[in-house]
């Protein structure tokens, strides 16, 4: 099928990594890249470390009033992330 409509190198990127299934460890390291995305600007200014290990998203906080925030919100957030990646890699949220 030849295409008529020219498209921007960003576009063709992405579907280039779409078409193709990422690998889960590429996929676990976007995940990470999507916690500021997820969690909102303030959320992700008061984060100190995001990290992802076999499925789950270890995230550690300077306020312990975002800490309780995210922690009642981590099922969530986890759908949020999901959702960006269009995959299930986050499976559970542990708040440090």
């Amino acid at each position: 099928m030849r295409r008529t409509e020219p498209k921007s190198v960003g576009e063709l990127l992405g579907e280039f990594f779409r078409e193709r299934a990422l690998g889960p460890a590429s996929m676990e390291g976007r995940a990470v890249e999507l916690w500021a995305e997820a969690a909102g600007r303030y959320v992700a200014r008061c984060t100190e470390d995001v990290y992802i290990r076999n499925g789950v998203l270890y995230v550690s906080f300077s306020s312990s009033a975002v800490r309780a925030e995210v922690f009642m919100r981590r099922k969530q957030l986890a759908a949020q992330i999901n959702a960006l990646l269009h995959a299930k890699i986050v499976r559970n949220i542990v708040v440090r």
